[in-house]
């Protein structure tokens, strides 16, 4: 990987100009700023901007994506022009800044701004539910996140400003006496990290969702070649299939795959070991056009 990636000077623009552009990006903690670009620059340019902006070097493992018109996550093809993808396919002029590379351990990531910025998303991860934890798990890693964020148990007289915390799921219980229950084991479990540094807790929280099931994995409804609805899914290690009820059938790992192409609406994933393409079936054109594109970008890094 391109590790002390030199980015460039971002253009200034007059916003005025008929040639130019505003957009919005939402940062991982929430907050959003607007970039001023041509209408000629692309999705990398934007990148560069918000990076600077973040002091943020390993870019790498970074992207922008928006809400389609049909409400899907989509990543910016990030050397294309910005303006053209939004006007084409973004439900409203926001992109939202993320991950989009994840990689097996956390000890790969160079900086502390970068292992920040990925402690950021994969918190959002667990809290917006799309990583299934148990209670336990839950609970060290509310913990986690307490001492990440404010630092240790004897700064305070009490854990009551944990109630207006967002400690877990949104889809865990809202049962006010449960949820009072949980916060007074997070309290406790927060006594646990005195001493521990910020950075070490958002590293020993990223190390914990690591090994949740589903962590990193971003998955797409499709059709095997026989014509049963399974989910085509990409990973750091490669390409997986899923059937609709969650059980892994198959992985290729990235040293067994070769060129992933779209003829019309199928996927072809060509094998090199087994000299042979695995086909898949989408709704339309435009979505194994994108799908195609992504698992490549993502297969050369």
């Amino acid at each position: 990987m391109p590790f002390g990636l030199k980015l460039r000077r971002t253009r200034r623009y007059n916003v005025r100009s008929k040639n130019c552009f505003m957009t919005r990006i939402r940062l991982l903690d929430n907050n959003e700023i607007e970039c001023t670009l041509s209408v000629e620059s692309t999705g990398q340019e934007c990148l560069e901007a918000v990076a600077q902006r973040l002091e943020l070097r390993e870019t790498h493992y970074f992207g922008l994506w928006f809400h389609s018109k049909n409400q899907q996550v989509r990543w910016v093809e990030l050397e294309k022009p910005l303006k053209k993808q939004m006007d084409k396919f973004a439900s409203e002029p926001l992109l939202f800044f993320g991950v989009m590379f994840y990689v097996p351990s956390v000890a790969q990531l160079q900086q502390e701004v970068t292992r920040y910025q990925y402690y950021l998303q994969v918190k959002k991860d667990v809290l917006d539910g799309r990583l299934r934890s148990s209670l336990e798990q839950g609970i060290r890693l509310a913990a986690l996140a307490v001492q990440a964020d404010f630092g240790d148990y004897n700064h305070f007289e009490s854990h009551n400003f944990l109630r207006e915390y967002v400690l877990f799921p949104m889809d865990w219980t809202q049962d006010e006496a449960v949820l009072e229950e949980l916060t007074q084991k997070v309290a406790q479990e927060h006594k646990n990290h005195s001493g521990t540094s910020a950075a070490e807790a958002e590293f020993l929280y990223i190390s914990e969702v690591e090994r949740l099931d589903g962590f990193g994995q971003e998955k797409f409804p499709v059709k095997d070649n026989h014509g049963n609805d399974v989910h085509l899914g990409i990973f750091c290690m490669g390409i997986f299939i899923k059937n609709r009820i969650g059980r892994l059938t198959v992985i290729y790992r990235w040293n067994d795959i070769g060129n992933i192409t779209h003829n019309r609406s199928s996927i072809a994933v060509e094998l090199i070991n087994k000299e042979e393409t695995v086909l898949f079936h989408t709704d339309d054109l435009e979505n194994a056009k994108y799908i195609s594109r992504l698992f490549a970008v993502i297969s050369r890094l």
